[in-house]
């Protein structure tokens, strides 16, 4: 009589067990875009972008990665209409993490099927420190540095002497 009921509770356990573990696998649909990426100090952010999806948004779940550990830093949605991008941008931590991992799946707790038409992940990097715009001077890398001080030089030099500022010299009555 034991091993029946023995028996029994096993089964018993085996189909709870079981009831609950499908659906946890049901809510992880099919995998549309798996990337690592990685990032240092020059690094602003990671970004995932996406072109005409279709159905319903795309699940998408980011991990930091440091010493081959990941942990989840972020997840969502994402959805873009006909003939549209969308983007989204996630902060880097570069001193805690060496790289993030970017996973997109279709939502399988519906009926229907997402897809997209692109599903681009990337980094974007800071821009040189110092910066003003044009004018950002020696270290800014804009228009005003001395590489581009000394081509102008050069170009006045070689038009002076090739006369091209001859008419400006008779206007002036040099």
């Amino acid at each position: 009589m034991n091993i029946k009921k023995t028996g029994l509770a096993a089964l018993l356990a085996l189909a709870v067990l079981t009831s609950m573990a499908v659906p946890a696998v049901a809510q992880s649909g099919a995998e549309l875009a798996d990337k690592e990426v990685t990032v240092d100090g020059e690094t602003e952010s990671v970004y995932l972008e996406v072109t005409n999806t279709s159905g319903d948004a795309l699940n998408y779940t980011v991990y930091g990665i440091a010493d081959g550990l990941s942990t989840e830093v972020d997840s969502g949605t994402i959805s873009a209409t006909t003939n549209d991008t969308t983007r989204q941008t996630f902060a880097v931590n570069a001193t805690e993490y060496d790289s993030y991992r970017v996973v997109v799946t279709e939502d399988a707790s519906d009926s229907d099927s997402e897809s997209a038409e692109s599903i681009e992940i990337g980094t974007t990097v800071n821009q040189v420190d110092g910066g003003g715009g044009a004018f950002a001077g020696v270290g800014g890398g804009g228009l005003i540095n001395p590489t581009n001080g000394l081509i102008a030089v050069v170009v006045l030099a070689v038009s002076y002497l090739a006369g091209l500022w001859d008419p400006v010299k008779e206007r002036l009555g040099a």
